[in-house]
């Protein structure tokens, strides 16, 4: 109970009347709610912070979860943003990740408190870890191969062969070293590839990550997430995952 002390501990500055049971089940029930967020400050865990206009991400910790505000306070980001007030109004991502489950939740910046280097956070209702796949991911390898057509924003097309895919996203091989034409959460303006049946999926894709190998030849393993994919293409896709599923 050493977090329902604390946090009784910290309401009990507002003057709230914490005997009344009512209140009392209210406040146990907000701390089981953000309890992954409480548990979090308490181990003083780096959490990544994702701003939509920046390509890097950032890293900060939580400073506090203020039940009575309803806010969450974070520390100051790192790397160093210049002008943390302009966050003020802008939706940011926040995500850790444990074992195989990910927490993530988007926030809008409420303020910044100059004097204590924080940013403050609106505190978003629902909190839990979730599966970090979300959807199946179907190794090509030695299987029906896929070659794809990636073109960045700036930049010559890539062509690479797909080894694996799901309905979110895929990892594509690339020849040749990519590292400096490719960055972390950069946008590809198009991902393109032909399915059996002719048909061409075609949408915006993002970096997760990508990585380089010298041997046995130079190449780049780049992840991506696809974004922006239409209904229809986004069936066919699901629709050859099974297939190809089923096949293996």
């Amino acid at each position: 109970m050493g977090i329902f002390n604390r946090v009784l501990h910290q309401l009990s500055k507002h003057k709230i009347d914490i005997t009344e049971n009512k209140t009392h089940n209210r406040l146990l029930a907000q701390i089981d709610r953000y309890g992954s967020l409480i548990r979090l400050q308490d181990e003083r865990q780096l959490i990544e912070v994702l701003i939509p206009r920046y390509n890097d991400s950032f890293q900060s910790m939580i400073m506090g979860v203020d039940l009575y505000n309803q806010q969450l306070i974070i520390d100051e980001l790192s790397p160093r943003v210049i002008n943390p007030d302009a966050l003020i109004g802008e939706t940011i991502v926040l995500r850790h990740q444990h074992n195989r489950q990910m927490l993530k939740i988007s926030s809008e910046v409420l303020d910044w408190e100059a004097d204590n280097r924080c940013l403050l956070l609106h505190l978003p209702e629902q909190i839990a870890y979730q599966p970090r796949r979300q959807h199946a991911r179907l190794s090509l390898v030695g299987s029906a191969l896929l070659n794809t057509t990636i073109h960045p924003i700036y930049g010559a097309p890539w062509y690479g062969s797909i080894s694996n895919i799901s309905e979110s996203g895929m990892r594509i091989t690339v020849t040749g070293d990519l590292r400096g034409n490719i960055e972390k959460h950069q946008l590809l303006r198009k991902c393109e590839f032909t399915l059996d049946n002719g048909q061409t999926i075609s949408c915006q894709g993002r970096v997760k990550s990508f990585h380089y190998q010298g041997r046995p030849y130079r190449r780049t393993d780049v992840s991506i997430a696809f974004e922006k994919i239409s209904d229809e293409d986004q069936l066919s896709l699901q629709q050859l995952i099974e297939q190809l599923s089923i096949a293996a």
